[in-house]
């Protein structure tokens, strides 16, 4: 399932996505909650462009796509060093 392939299509339209998303929100001035919404709205419209851009449509790939490259977008060590961060916050706080 995970191919070269798919992983350079993560990645590559994470980039893509991620330049998209920071154009929007600094454009319409996003923040919060509506920025991470544009976020997912653009990474399922490149997921979209990607799969429907094949000769037959495979609806798992798309899937799976559009996780990757929303989480990649995003920054998956965002959601790890935000959690991690909090931790270290309570743990100190004592």
């Amino acid at each position: 399932m995970f191919t070269s392939e798919l992983i350079r299509d993560i990645l590559t339209l994470g980039v893509v996505a991620l330049a998209v998303t920071q154009a929007v929100k600094k454009w319409v001035k996003l923040e919060g909650l509506p920025a991470l919404i544009t976020s997912l709205v653009v990474s399922i419209l490149l997921a979209l462009w990607k799969t429907l851009s094949a000769e037959y449509y495979d609806w798992l790939k798309f899937f799976v796509l559009f996780i990757g490259v929303f989480l990649e977008s995003n920054g998956t060590y965002h959601f790890g060093s935000y959690g991690f961060g909090k931790m270290v916050a309570q743990k100190t706080a004592k």
